[in-house]
């Protein structure tokens, strides 16, 4: 293949990434039509099946970014605070810096986390999310393990993880302004810090 017929693909490519974002974003998983996102790209339904095998794949090519991203700043977030409370005296999640890694994602993908929000139980949604979780509340509980925190069946630490994806995709979802992002986060931190230090038994 030549070097520009290469470089059309993956306009082709990028274009209806980006054609499936806005429909997916407007009309959901279940309303979007694979022919108004071929029309809006201006390419036939052949070019698409070229580049993705169903409308799940496409799915999964518009919400993979931020769903392969956002579990770093959770992770990180909850082990900042596992740290600070476990391990030695600390500040609270540094929110500002939380907010910065947070402002980026949205801007490289505004819609996303609305398209997320919305199709929270679509399997491609659930498997990224349910996966991240597991790892977090895994973390959560072998620190509590460690601290000889209270007995648990697992439920504390599954709850605090699947609350804080939840509340990270909702504040992206409904959020833009910055200042009320970080107003945001700063509440949810509250909660999780609360949550975390009951779990452990401090």
């Amino acid at each position: 293949m030549s070097r520009r017929a290469q470089t059309d693909s993956g306009e082709t490519k990028r274009d209806l990434v980006a054609s499936a974002t806005e429909e997916f974003a407007e009309h959901g998983y279940e309303g979007a039509s694979l022919r108004q996102i071929c029309s809006k790209a201006g390419v036939t339904t052949g070019a698409l099946y070229f580049f993705f095998d169903s409308k799940e794949d496409l799915f999964k090519s518009v919400v993979s970014p931020l769903m392969s991203e956002l579990p770093n700043v959770l992770a990180a977030w909850i082990e900042h605070d596992l740290s600070v409370i476990c391990d030695c005296p600390g500040e609270p999640t540094d929110v500002e810096g939380l907010l910065d890694g947070l402002v980026e994602l949205l801007g490289r993908h505004p819609l996303v986390p609305k398209i997320v929000l919305s199709n929270r139980d679509h399997p491609v949604v659930k498997e990224y999310l349910d996966a991240r979780v597991a790892e977090i509340a895994a973390s959560i509980a072998s620190r509590a393990d460690r601290k000889d925190g209270p007995a648990s069946d697992g439920f504390s630490p599954r709850l605090l993880a699947t609350m804080c994806a939840n509340a990270l995709i909702e504040v992206l979802a409904n959020d833009d302004d910055p200042d009320v992002i970080a107003r945001h986060l700063a509440e949810v931190s509250a909660f999780v810090r609360g949550g975390l230090e009951a779990t452990l038994g401090k």
